[in-house]
Formats: C-alpha cells, structure tokens, sequence
C-alpha cells in the first residue's frame, strides 16, 4: 500500500471518529434537555408542596367569610322578597292598611261577596295600571280595592288594565258606548256594566271651576256591578217624571247600583213596557191626569194577574190632586194635607232642632226589618207630610212616629197656632196597600215625603238604605244580596306630612341611610386592612 491510500484510510478512520464523536456529544445533549422538564416539574410541585402546606393567612379568612356573608344575605333579602311579593299577591290576609281609616281596607261585605261569585268576572280598567293608578291617590285605591275583590274570589273575579287607545277590539266591541280612559268596565259573559269616574268618586270644586275628588264610592259600585251583571234575574223600573221638579238622579243611581235596570219617562207621552216591575211617581207637584192615574190602574191590574209595585214618593208641598187622592184611596190611603212634626227631642236628629226635618221614625211592622244589623237602628225622615189609613184591613203602616207626634194643617202656616193643640201621636209616614186576588196582589208603597230616598237621608248613618232596599227587594220578589259600604276618604290626607316634611324623609332613606352604611363598611374595610 503506498503513502497516498494510507493517509487516505486514516481521514476516514479521523472522520468516522468525530462523527461518533458528534453523534455522542448530541445524545449526551438530548438527554440533558430531556432530564430539564423532569427536574423542573419536581422543583415545582415541590414548590407547589411547600405552598399547600403553608397555612391560609387570618386576613384571607375573614374575606372569605366576609363575601361569603354578603352573597348569603343577598340572596336571602331577593329570596325573601319574591316569596312575599308572591304571598301578597296571592292572599290578602298577609296584607295590612295602616292607614288611619282603612282607606285600602276591603270590608267585610265585599270579601263575602268575592266569593259568592260563580261565574268568570272581568273588571277592566281602560288605561295601563301605571298610568291609572298615578292619575289620583283615589285611582290608585280604586285599583287595589278591585284587586283585593279578585284576591277574594277564589279565582272567578280577575282584574285586567288595557289601553283602550292601543285596543281597537274593545273600542268596536262596546262601539254603542262612550267609553273614556278612566271608566271601568264590569262584565260576566254578555252583560256588562260602564263605571264612569262620576259613578266611582264624589267631586268638589274651587271656583266651580277646577275639580277634585273629594271620597271614594268605588268599593260600593263596582261591587254593585259584580252583583248586577252576576244577577240573572232582571227587575225592570220606570220612574215617571210627569209633573216632578226634584232631582231623581241619585235614586235612579241607588236602583241602579243594586241590580235594577231603570228607566225614566212620561206617562202623557208614552204606555208603559209590559216588562215593567215597578213604577216610581217621584214627587208630583201638581195633579195626575186621568190618562196617567188609568195607565197606572192598568200597569197594577196587570190583565188580572197583579204582581206589580208602585212606589209613590209624596211632594212636601200642597196641592189639589183629585186624581192621585182618588187612586191612592182605592188601595186604602190618603195623604193628609199638613206635614208630621215630632215634639219629642230624643226622636230628632242630633244635629236637628227642627220639628219637622231629621225626625226618627219607629217600626210599626217588622215585615222588612230582619236585615238590620241591631234592632237600635233606625229611619229617618223630614218634611214629611201624614198618611193616612181608610181601610185598615188592607193597608200595613210601615213606618211611625212617636206619642209626641203631630200634624200642621197647611191651612194654618199663616195664621197664629200653638202646635201642642195638634199633638195626635203616633203619626204614619209610610205605609203600603195590596189589591188582588187569592194568587197575587199587586203592592202600592206611600211615602210622605221623597226625602226617605235622597242622599242627606238614603246615605245617612241611619237604616234608610238597609230597610228601604230589602223592601224594595222582597215588593219585587228579589233574592239578592245589597251593596251597603260608606264612602272613603284617602288616609293619605288624615296623616298630615307636609311637603317639605315628605322631601326631607326621602332624603333621609334614599340619601343619607345608604351612604351611612356605605362609609361604616369602607370605615371597617380600612381598619381591617392596617392590623
């Protein structure tokens, strides 16, 4: 082998030698990289060792528990409010009024007949609750006392709030009707009842200009409008308005209110609709005519099968009246032409010193007195002038004065008369007579007076409405429940805060309180932070 091959073979051998070299240099450097993330990961976890052993510091335990506390709270005030919310919602009996006369209170009557009720009721207010209740405190009354009703009901009442504007339908559906955003509508399958602001509130004005609601008649009528769409039975009224100058309205309010349909009108112009129940002659100033007394005989004869009613409300005044004088007699009355007074001062009114005007009256008969709530419940009367019985055997007195009563002949108010010389006691103000058959009679109820009927009277304290309405009831066969509730007045004006009183305690709650607690809780935070 000469030099040449032999250097040749010893590059190779050199080659080969550095290249294993190379080759263990490499895997010497692979397994050391390999060994790093193994090394590392032990130093960590056994950092991660020391770091779990370490104990949790007092301060990180106090947060925890701190922010634990807080979210338990909160959630129990959230969780709290719904439950109460729902509560209330559903069950009156977890509500309370704390105002000072139970403006928001539903009485006793009302939850009674909530549920009485049978049938599916809508009560529907004509503007969104929001928008309805912000109008007037006395708004806002109106819509919890109807949602208490629904409360009531075991579920047959439900209250609901449309805007009329946005509900076209309901427009079309009561098109007949002049529907107002503030009424309220009452309905039970087809029958329906329109309350108008006028029929839910009493209004006064300044200047006879500007109004505002001065009580609330709201329980008492859409009560009344639950019963009457509710009431399949229908009694059909007919005030005559012949020859009267006073004001019916607030009779035709009260029918109306309980159940009976009413209509008004003139018996010289037109007959009487065969499914009249019940004719009101309401203080007739002057003489019937004999077409109007004949349509009345009729109206009672009733071809022979009676059954009607008519309730005469005397004038106060005098006047010749043949024809009437002549019709009452032959159902065994007459009213004398003088006026009743009561002597007895225990028998007037407290707020009355006048013979004549606030006079209690006593109960000859009990025939409609067994929905009094005592039996020291008692009518009042005024300016009412005497009736008198001409047959005894057909005619009931109803209502009487005391031994003290007497009668002023209208004969004599000009002259000089001393009134203990017309003292005859026991003097009759109402009274009814029958005529009919063995199968029916028809009734004719006498007042003396048409104020047994008006407000000052009707709305009293006194037991006009309670008596003068189940008589009215049993005279047309009525088995019905009667809607006697008083007025409320919002308490809201009885607690006497003025405006800058109510400003200063909402400062004080939404203001002041909250950042009271704001600053105690930074104030804690802070010194916590520095021990």
């Amino acid at each position: 082998m000469d030099e040449k091959e032999l250097n040749i073979e010893n590059e190779n051998e050199n080659e080969n030698e550095t290249t294993e070299v190379i080759t263990d240099t490499e895997k010497k450097e692979t397994s050391v990289k390999e060994d790093e993330p193994e090394k590392e990961n032990k130093t960590v976890k056994k950092e991660n060792v020391k770091k779990a052993k370490k104990p949790m510091s007092r301060k990180m335990k106090h947060s925890l528990i701190s922010g634990a506390i807080c979210i338990f709270v909160a959630a129990a005030v959230v969780l709290l409010n719904i439950i109460s919310f729902t509560l209330t919602s559903k069950y009156s009996v977890l509500t309370a009024d704390i105002t000072k006369k139970g403006s928001f209170e539903l009485s006793e009557t009302s939850r009674k007949l909530a549920k009485s009720i049978k049938k599916d009721t809508e009560i529907t207010f004509l503007l969104e609750k929001n928008s309805y209740t912000n109008i007037d405190p006395y708004c806002k009354q109106t819509a919890f006392l109807a949602e208490e009703l629904e409360k009531n009901s075991d579920g047959n009442i439900s209250v609901k709030y449309t805007d009329i504007v946005k509900t076209p339908s309901l427009a079309k559906k009561y098109s007949d009707e002049e529907l107002s955003s503030t009424d309220i509508i009452v309905s039970c399958g087809d029958k329906y009842k329109i309350l108008k602001a006028t029929d839910i509130f009493n209004f006064g004005y300044y200047a006879d200009t500007y109004g505002y609601i001065t009580s609330s008649k709201a329980e008492q009528m859409i009560d009344a409008a639950v019963l009457t769409v509710n009431n399949e039975q229908v009694t059909n009224v007919l005030i005559i308005n012949d020859n009267t100058a006073e004001d019916y309205s607030y009779l035709k309010e009260t029918l109306s209110s309980n159940g009976y349909t009413v209509k008004e009108g003139s018996l010289s112009e037109t007959n009487i609709d065969k499914d009249t129940d019940m004719l009101v002659a309401y203080a007739p100033k002057k003489d019937y005519t004999e077409e109007i007394t004949k349509k009345i005989r009729e109206f009672l004869y009733n071809d022979g099968k009676y059954g009607k009613t008519l309730l005469y409300l005397s004038e106060s005044g005098d006047f010749e009246s043949p024809n009437i004088d002549k019709f009452l007699g032959e159902y065994g009355m007459e009213i004398e032409h003088a006026l009743a007074f009561e002597l007895n001062r225990s028998k007037l009114d407290t707020k009355s010193n006048n013979p004549y005007d606030g006079i209690i009256c006593g109960y000859y008969s009990e025939l409609y007195t067994e929905n009094l709530k005592s039996k020291d419940q008692f009518v009042i009367t005024g300016y009412s002038r005497p009736v008198y019985r001409t047959d005894e055997k057909s005619v009931t007195p109803l209502l009487v004065l005391s031994s003290s009563s007497g009668e002023c002949p209208f004969s004599l108010r000009d002259e000089e008369w001393d009134i203990n010389d017309y003292v005859t006691g026991m003097e009759c103000v109402l009274a009814q007579g029958t005529k009919g058959d063995d199968n029916a009679v028809s009734t004719v109820v006498v007042s003396g007076s048409y104020n047994i009927f008006t407000e000052n009277y009707y709305g009293s304290v006194y037991a006009n409405q309670e008596y003068l309405s189940t008589m009215l009831d049993k005279l047309n066969g009525r088995d019905t429940e009667r809607v006697s509730i008083a007025e409320k007045v919002i308490s809201e004006y009885d607690i006497n805060i003025d405006r800058n009183l109510a400003m200063t305690l909402g400062f004080l709650v939404y203001a002041v309180i909250p950042l009271a607690i704001l600053a105690a809780g930074f104030t804690m935070y802070i010194m916590r932070r520095h021990r």
